[in-house]
This record gives structure tokens, sequence and C-alpha cells, in this order.
């Protein structure tokens, strides 16, 4: 076989692992976050009303509300009736950002039940709905575009670049996680530039490539 063609051959088949163990890690990521409902994202310092539904229920409380930091919240508290099987409580203490856990019991349906909020600066669940997941992502383009341009494989370099640009964009508008703030900005605009340098050079040498 001639050694030009092994060669991309090889490279592709390189490219095509590292897409599947980035795919597959986000998949993973992805069924751990959804193990749990969420009440949604709300504003910091915003009241979150608390709610569960549940028809044969004569009674519903709250175990126990953990800020981010896992320290506790609040402890058995009873949940007010609203009539129709629901039940709520109207939690006011959002100082912290991030994800606060919420346990409770009832004498109906499931007996206990457990769920989240999380609390972002603009209310925004976008980039604070998975820390884990977002530190996660960041990381694996990071990753798989440095391995593009020290392996010299300008393919998958002009793969991350664009998803680099991408990511530098989205965080330009929404923040990085759940934070917004001139080193967040800084660092997003850096990620654009790069992303934009690196997919502008692997252009250059896929066209070269092509040529030869």
């Amino acid at each position: 076989m001639n050694p030009l063609i092994y060669n991309y051959m090889k490279k592709n088949m390189n490219m095509k692992k590292i897409l599947f163990i980035f795919i597959l890690g986000i998949f993973l990521i992805g069924i751990v976050s959804a193990s749990l409902d969420s009440l949604g994202t709300f504003k910091q310092n915003n009241q979150v009303r608390i709610a569960q539904v549940c028809s044969d229920a004569l009674f519903i409380n709250i175990s126990s509300v953990t800020y981010p930091n896992s320290s506790v919240a609040i402890s058995n508290i009873q949940m007010s009736s609203a009539g129709s099987g629901e039940y709520f409580y109207n939690f006011t203490d959002t100082i912290q950002l991030g994800r606060y856990d919420v346990r409770g019991i009832s004498d109906g349906c499931e007996k206990t039940f457990a769920t989240y909020f999380e609390i972002t600066p603009s209310g925004k669940g976008d980039s604070g709905s998975n820390i884990a997941f977002n530190i996660f992502l960041i990381i694996m383009i990071y990753t798989i575009t440095f391995m593009g341009v020290f392996s010299r494989n300008a393919t998958l370099t002009l793969l991350g670049g664009g998803i680099m640009m991408f990511l530098g964009v989205y965080m330009i508008n929404n923040g990085i996680i759940i934070y917004r703030d001139d080193l967040t900005t800084y660092f997003s605009y850096l990620t654009t530039l790069i992303g934009a340098f690196l997919s502008i050079w692997a252009s250059i040498e896929v066209i070269q490539e092509n040529l030869d």
C-alpha cells in the first residue's frame, strides 16, 4: 500500500477513536446527570418554590435542603398544601451559587423523594445545569484540539479549532458554568482567538496536503 495512503488512513482511524471516546464520555455524564429530576434554575437571591405532587398524601415534609457546599440550609420542614395533592415550600436563602439538593418524605406515593435546583447569577440554566459536564466538555475540547496540533493532524486540529471558536463565542454570551466576570470573559475571548488561529493554520495544511 502507498505509504501516504496508509498514513492518511491511520490518522483518520485515530481521529475516529478519539471522537468515539469523547462522545461516549458525554453520553455517560448525561446519564448520571439525568438520574434526578430538577426543579429548574433560578436567579441568585430570588425565592425558589419547592413543589411536590402526590394525590394520596396527607403530608409531605422536607427532610433537608443542602447548600452547594454540602452544609444544611434547612431540615424537617412541613410543606404547605396547595390543594389537589400539591405541596410547596418557598425557599429564600439562595445567596450561594450552584446546586441545592432537596430530600423529603411523605405518607403517600413513593414515600421519599430527592430532587435539586440550581442558582446562577442570571437565572439561566444553560451554563450551570451540569457543572461536571461543562468542565469535562471544556477540557475535552482543548485536549482534542492540541492533540491534533502536536500530532500534526490537520483534520483533527481543524475540527477542534472550529469547536473552540463556537465554545468561545458561547462563553462570551453565557459565561463559564455559573460564572461571568472579567476573568471568564478574558478566557472566552482567548479560546475564540486560539480556535480561530488553529483553524486557519489547519485549513492551510489541509489545502497543501490535497495539492501534494
